[in-house]
Parts: C-alpha cells; structure tokens; sequence
C-alpha cells in the first residue's frame, strides 16, 4: 500500500481569471469614486438651478413647483412641473382673503398637459376706472379681474406664504397652495394682519 504523502493541491489562476478579477476590482473602485464626486455634484446643479428659478424634478410622479423671481413687485410667477396621468384644476380669487382655507368662488382654469407650465399673476392699472386689479395667466390665456386697493396704499404691511424659490414636491391627490398673500394698513406686524384682509390666493385643485 502506497502511503507517499500527497501535496495539498494549489489554486491556479489563468491570466484571463487574473486580468477579469482585476477589472472588476478596477471598476468597482472607480465607481465608488464617482459615486463620492457626483454626489456634491448633483447638490450644486440643484442649487444654481433654484437661484434661476429652473425646477429639479425627482420623482416623476409628484407635482413640482418653484416661485421664480421677477422685476416687478406687482408679478409673481411660477413654473409647474405636472406628471404624466394627472390634471390640476389652477384656482385662483382676489379680495377679502382668509389666514386658512379657499374661497368657493374665483377664477378657474385648467393644467391638464403633462411637464411644465409658467403661471404669473399680474396686478395691472385699469386706464378706464383707476382701479388696481390682478389676474392670473397661463401660456394659453388668462382669467380674474381681482380688485387690490392695497397697491396704493401709503403704508402697509403684508404676509405671503406657499411655494417658495426652492423646487418642493407634492402628492398628487392634495391640493397644493401656490401663494396667499395678504395685505393689511392697519398693523406694522405680518403676524397680526386682520383675517380676513384684502390679497388674493392661488392655489391647484387635483382634477
């Protein structure tokens, strides 16, 4: 009987298992460094595209919505980002304007395209009567003929609320309050403004 020890069997690579392992090796870190690098990256691009009032659009089923700077302290506008499948009816009244809750009456128009959309709510003098009066407008028209004495005003103090100048996100199965800005003459406090006080609200219903 033959009791020549054997020698423990080694392990053998070909160069083509070698030169595999070490591309995946190879790759693996590089991706982790890329990982690392694009992440501060993607942070940057989101803010210079907020400071240009640009969306940065997420989760593609939520609404988007970013207030974009103007010229014009009587403009306010804003871009909307609508999801595939969905339609916002865009609501908006000017007058007499509570701290909570939407007016039943007020102008109405519709969102009912997928991607983005530019609405502006401009306060314009009427040459005929004198009178300041807002209206909210779209790329495909506009509506309202809001009042908005405030304009002239000596002094007064205001309060505005709702989508700000950094890209936020909604479900799409809430409504979502765009601006309620309210105006008062009677206190140099926003956190007391008379409720309800002259200003206007607009504000998206799911369709």
């Amino acid at each position: 009987m033959d009791e020549t020890p054997r020698r423990p069997q080694r392990l053998r690579f070909s160069i083509r298992t070698l030169l595999l392992v070490t591309t995946i090796v190879a790759l693996s870190i590089t991706v982790v460094m890329l990982q690392r690098e694009v992440g501060p990256l993607r942070e940057e691009v989101a803010r210079l595209r907020n400071e240009v009032g640009e969306l940065n659009v997420g989760d593609l089923k939520k609404l988007h919505a970013i207030r974009i700077d103007t010229d014009s302290e009587l403009e306010w506008k804003w871009r909307i980002w609508v999801p595939e499948g969905v339609s916002y009816r865009l609501r908006s009244n000017g007058g007499q304007i509570p701290k909570e809750g939407y007016p039943g009456q007020g102008g109405t128009m519709y969102l009912r395209e997928p991607g983005e959309h530019v609405i502006r709510y401009l306060i314009r003098r009427d040459p005929r009567n004198g009178h300041w009066n807002g209206s909210l407008h779209t790329q495909t028209g506009s509506v309202g003929k809001d009042h908005q004495p405030w304009v002239e005003w000596s002094t007064r103090t205001s309060a505005s609320g709702g989508v700000g100048s950094s890209t936020q996100s909604f479900e799409t199965d809430q409504p979502v309050e765009i601006i309620r800005h309210r105006v008062s003459e009677k206190t140099d406090s926003s956190a007391n403004i008379e409720d309800p006080a002259a200003g206007f609200v607009i504000w998206l219903e799911p369709n």
